[in-house]
């Protein structure tokens, strides 16, 4: 047993140098429990070592007695060893995973749920390990793709900072001292700078104040409902969003269709797992329309947020029978375009960033030495 587990370690070694970059991010399928993060890599060495014992026929107990041992996070080890004991008090696997809401989501509890009942728990293992290794690889690409932008953000607001705190009041100063009429640009400067070293707390406080309160708002149904709305009209960003939807819908559908789940209830655990509460309406308003009687591509047909290629995707598996592989490519199809998208996205980003630093020093230079210029004529003139 120990032998089968050190053969999976080898093979999801990549995966945990890949999870590293997301383990900061709240995941799809683990959460943190209070005690400390669950992160992606973890739940996809449970979940992948679990699937090979499985499969090796060793017990359920003792394989999860097995893991405690195996696995590297003491929060995983510490649910590990409740869901032992719930399975000796006669609790099934599903039960005993739903008591940890906050770990195991709906869509990870409803496939072990369909594994038990059909007998199939290591296949539906391996789909659920596939699964979280999708979500990691999306997570890195997604965290690639934003880190340069963010650096740049970050190290020109800091030096702006520096600008405007420390060292335009020092030449406000001398500007003064010489009387000189100064230029717009540089009043507006030390106006900026005047206010930032007078005000800076209340500007700081305000700030965090307006955060907190798009926080607050944020976590309410209403405020989510708006925030994922808006989210999907921006620029670049908003298809980029939902591409990623539509990648985690399809792959969810596929899985949960493959293993055997009622479409209902497919469609109510994917709508949950797309991290769009406005895409996750929809979704519910085609489950809704099938519960009346309408096949599901015509069902995705009348919701626009679905595009075209979904629905035709779904009619020509409703019309064959392989609903399930057919949207497998249409996730293949968008895990491309999310790609695609990531470059264009980069593409664009570099030379925005490009001209918005070069203005942000350029401006600070025209602000500066302008004055100076006039400080020099004015020495050179004679007395």
């Amino acid at each position: 047993m120990a032998q089968l587990v050190t053969r999976t370690a080898s093979r999801t070694s990549v995966m945990r140098r890949a999870g590293v970059r997301a383990q900061r991010f709240m995941p799809l399928w683990l959460r943190r429990d209070g005690h400390g993060p669950v992160t992606p890599t973890d739940g996809y060495l449970f979940t992948r070592q679990l699937a090979v014992l499985q499969r090796a026929g060793v017990p359920l107990l003792s394989s999860l007695s097995a893991l405690q041992r195996q696995l590297s996070s003491p929060s995983l080890r510490r649910v590990l060893r409740g869901v032992h004991q719930d399975l000796l008090e006669g609790k099934t696997l599903s039960q005993a995973l739903a008591r940890y809401p906050r770990i195991f989501n709906p869509v990870y509890i409803g496939l072990i749920r369909v594994g038990e009942a059909s007998g199939l728990l290591e296949s539906v293992l391996q789909q659920l390990a596939r699964l979280i290794e999708w979500e990691i690889e999306l997570r890195r690409r997604l965290m690639e793709a934003l880190l340069y932008p963010a650096i740049v953000i970050f190290f020109l607001s800091v030096a702006m900072v520096i600008m405007v705190t420390f060292v335009i009041p020092r030449f406000a100063e001398m500007f003064r001292s010489f009387r000189l009429q100064l230029p717009w640009p540089t009043r507006l400067l030390i106006l900026v700078s005047d206010l930032g070293t007078r005000y800076g707390w209340v500007l700081l406080l305000g700030l965090v104040a307006l955060v907190v309160g798009l926080r607050s708002y944020g976590r309410t149904d209403a405020g989510r409902l708006r925030w994922h709305t808006q989210q999907l009209r921006l620029p670049i960003f908003g298809p980029l969003l939902l591409e990623v939807a539509m990648a985690r819908f399809a792959r969810v559908t596929a899985a949960l269709n493959r293993s055997g789940v009622p479409m209902l209830e497919t469609l109510t655990l994917a709508g949950e797992s797309v991290n769009n509460v406005y895409v996750e309406q929809r979704v519910q308003a085609v489950a809704d329309r099938i519960r009346g009687g309408t096949s599901l591509a015509s069902a995705v047909g009348t919701e626009p947020v679905f595009p075209a290629i979904v629905t035709q995707m779904i009619a020509t598996g409703e019309e064959t029978g392989q609903v399930d592989e057919l949207l497998q490519h249409v996730a293949e199809y968008y895990d491309q375009q999310v790609s695609s998208t990531l470059k264009q996205l980069l593409t664009y980003l570099e030379p925005v960033l490009i001209v918005v630093v070069g203005l942000g020093v350029l401006g600070l230079a025209v602000a500066v030495y302008l004055p100076m210029w006039d400080m020099v004529r004015l020495f050179k003139q004679p007395h």
